[in-house]
């Protein structure tokens, strides 16, 4: 999983206040729950090296951190396609994975 050093890298914030922080923080975890329940509770358990999972834990984290102070959270089209995209490979892959376990 990203840690908080690498989610406000990944957003480009170079100082952070107490303040940016609790907000990324509250965006990753947040992002992360979102993974989860598109994916599968246990995706971490399963698929915790998965370069897919961390992207799409970051590319949630980005949309809640930067659409934090609207109504409504809005995905581009094309990040959109990706999270779709990434969300249903990763399912595959848990079940697999869970598969090869029984």
């Amino acid at each position: 999983m990203p840690t908080l050093e690498e989610v406000l890298d990944y957003l480009g914030i170079d100082y952070a206040d107490e303040t940016v922080k609790n907000n990324v923080t509250h965006a990753l975890n947040a992002a992360i729950a979102a993974v989860k329940g598109a994916v599968g509770e246990d995706v971490l358990d399963f698929l915790p090296d998965n370069p897919k999972v961390k992207e799409l834990v970051f590319l949630y984290t980005a949309d809640l951190y930067d659409e934090r102070n609207t109504s409504t959270l809005k995905a581009n089209a094309v990040n959109r396609r990706i999270l779709d995209s990434m969300e249903w490979q990763l399912k595959l892959e848990l079940r697999r994975k869970k598969e090869e376990l029984v």
